[in-house]
């Protein structure tokens, strides 16, 4: 037995801080507090002697530290259960009044609080002064503290003093013997200890079990929803297995997979005719060869005369895109992506057959088909919108709608679910349709310069149509929705009666469709002439004109650039519009024309007419329809300036 110090040989610096355990019975308090005692003026034996904590006033300490201290696990400050919200005295005797956090901690604590299971308190405390009382002999001196500071109070699996806790009575009869925790004999300082630590391990255990299964049951459930979107993408879009399997093997959120899938579309669209994911023409089988054979000139002088012995490949080309479309047709069907190009002049043609392209010249013509020479035609393609072409039925987009969340994470720990949303924008097909007169002794050429005269004609009409419909198409009677009707895009009005175009009112329409997070690779301004005119007298803050022009080499349409921005002409942006009292209004569009989607389903339907004006003077009238929708992919990717005045 460890032969106990002479009080004399004990200093405050040796005895400064203890701790005292024990538990207590006390019914919950009907306002989801706990109050229970953790000290009494009972005398615990300590290494030194026996040490009574004082209960008159004023010897327990209270500051401002006292009003919110920690309520602990097994006193592990990384471990926190709640708070002490306050302490009392009352009959010789100290009391804490605890709330348990919100935490997961907490209320699995508080539920084996609840269960009596976890019942037993601990508390840490600083004496600050004391007074030695001499006994009879040296086991009857005593230190009577008499002024001393609790610093937190625990709950504790395995309790050293069982005279004060949760769900206990006061025994103040009841012989206890109390050991300091750092000086406990031998039996105590292995078994209690050992004991709580196996309590706690196993209790954690449990919980770090339930935890981690509902962990991987939620990403089991989210990784399920993952791969049903992404197989459902992939049908809707006509995207490969292959593809479809390596987004599911890429782990992306289906934020990435949307925005994946939308680039794929961009590149089929963009990619050379010859390489696109399924154009009409390879749908059909065409080769090659049959694509470069086959003669837009050969099948308008077949329909003008009804004579089509010499364009037999051009016809049954026609039907069978008739077949595949389930359309009837006056005249005849072209496929869209039939190409112009001939690497060699006599690859893929046999002279003197007509199914083969004998009856051309053997002239080269321009990289490319009909579809690139219609997009040549169109500004708004030219500046970057979207083209997907080859479509077949009624076609659905994927847009983000609402913003996902972003964040930090602990150590271990899971991201909370993104709360990204999304919605769709459709496309189907509406016909539009271009005129276009020539003579009829032109068809009649064999050159394959006319075939290249005749197609950039119509190529000419139906961008023109395009590009209309793309700026302001009302979206009625079978007509896209232009950006000018689109609901959301971002505006910038004159005034009641428009206004004179000035500096200003560029930077707002800039900063407006900037404020929105639109991509600033594809900005471009476009505008007619009249308002280019316009802005080449316009002068910023310094004296200097806004307009810089742009050599001749890189023009092809953009004649100069606006602060920074390119500036693109067409007259299809529209001027003589009325408000107010102006009646010269002129619109101006600013944005990142990549959001602007059109959808290309992949035929022309081309007829000729030799009943009208056109044939009394020695001509023909053809009439080209084309089936295509325009869509806004992001509103406020645009801003429009509607009422300026420019004149």
């Amino acid at each position: 037995m460890k032969k106990k110090r002479r009080i004399d040989e004990v200093t405050a610096e040796k005895i400064r801080t203890q701790c005292r355990s024990a538990s207590v019975e006390l019914p919950a308090d009907d306002s989801g507090t706990l109050r229970f005692p953790i000290a009494s003026e009972y005398p615990v034996e300590r290494w030194f002697g026996r040490e009574v904590l004082s209960h008159k006033k004023g010897a327990m300490v209270m500051g401002e530290r006292q009003k919110s201290l920690p309520l602990l696990f097994n006193h592990d400050r990384n471990k926190l259960l709640g708070v002490v919200e306050k302490l009392d005295q009352e009959n010789n005797r100290t009391y804490a009044t605890v709330r348990f956090a919100s935490t997961e901690e907490g209320q699995k604590a508080k539920a084996l609080v609840d269960e009596k299971v976890l019942v037993n308190v601990s508390f840490n405390y600083d004496i600050h002064e004391y007074e030695i009382q001499r006994g009879a002999n040296e086991e009857d001196d005593e230190i009577l503290v008499t002024k001393w500071e609790v610093n937190e109070v625990s709950l504790v699996t395995i309790p050293a003093d069982p005279t004060v806790g949760v769900y206990r009575s006061l025994d103040v009869n009841k012989e206890v013997t109390i050991m300091d925790d750092t000086t406990q004999t031998a039996a105590s300082e292995k078994e209690v200890p050992e004991q709580q630590t196996r309590e706690s391990a196993r209790i954690e255990a449990v919980a770090d079990q339930r935890r981690e299964e509902a962990q991987r049951n939620q990403v089991r459930e989210a990784e399920r929803q993952r791969v049903a979107g992404i197989y459902s993408l992939c049908r809707e879009f006509n995207i490969d297995d292959a593809e479809r399997d390596q987004m599911i093997r890429s782990g992306n959120s289906m934020n990435e997979i949307h925005s994946r899938v939308l680039d794929l579309l961009r590149r089929r669209s963009a990619a050379p005719v010859a390489a696109a994911s399924r154009g009409i023409s390879e749908d059909l089988g065409l080769t090659s060869a049959e694509r470069q054979s086959f003669s837009l000139v050969r099948a308008l002088n077949a329909a003008l005369t009804g004579d089509w012995s010499q364009a037999g490949f051009e016809r049954e080309v026609s039907r069978a895109i008739a077949q595949r479309s389930g359309k009837e047709t006056t005249g005849f069907f072209m496929p869209s992506d039939v190409s112009m190009q001939r690497d060699d002049p006599t690859s893929g043609y046999v002279v003197n057959t007509a199914a083969q392209g004998g009856n051309l010249v053997a002239t080269d013509l321009r990289t490319g088909s009909f579809i690139e020479l219609l997009r040549a035609k169109a500004m708004v393609v030219q500046m970057g919108a979207t083209v997907i072409s080859g479509l077949v039925g009624n076609i659905e987009i994927p847009r983000q709608s609402g913003a996902s969340s972003v964040y930090w994470l602990t150590e271990n720990g899971n991201p909370t679910g993104s709360n990204a949303t999304f919605d769709k924008i459709s496309l189907k097909p509406k016909t539009i349709g271009a005129l276009s007169n020539i003579s009829r002794n032109l068809l009649l050429q064999s050159s394959m310069n006319v075939e290249a005269f005749v197609r950039n004609e119509l190529a000419i009409s139906l961008g023109l149509g395009i590009d209309l419909a793309a700026l302001c198409g009302s979206g009625t009677n079978n007509e896209p929705t232009g950006i000018a009707n689109v609901e959301g895009i971002c505006t910038v009005e004159g005034g009641t009666n428009g206004a004179a175009l000035t500096f200003d009112h560029l930077i707002d329409m800039e900063t407006q469709v900037a404020t929105a997070n639109a991509d600033v690779s594809n900005m471009y301004y476009l505008c007619n002439a009249a308002t280019i005119g316009y802005l080449k007298k316009i002068k910023d803050s310094n004296g200097d004109y806004i307009w810089k022009p742009i050599t001749q080499a890189v023009r092809n349409g953009f004649p100069g650039e606006v602060n920074g921005y390119q500036a693109a002409r067409s007259n299809q942006a529209r001027s003589g519009l009325k408000k107010g009292t102006a009646t010269n209004c002129s619109e101006i569009y600013f944005g990142n024309w990549s959001d602007l989607i059109i959808g290309e389903w992949g035929y022309l339907d081309i007829d000729v007419n030799r009943y009208r004006d056109a044939w009394a003077s020695g001509g023909i009238e053809i009439r080209a329809l084309q089936s295509l929708d325009i869509a806004v992919r992001h509103p406020k990717s645009f801003c429009l300036f509607s009422d300026a005045l420019v004149s």
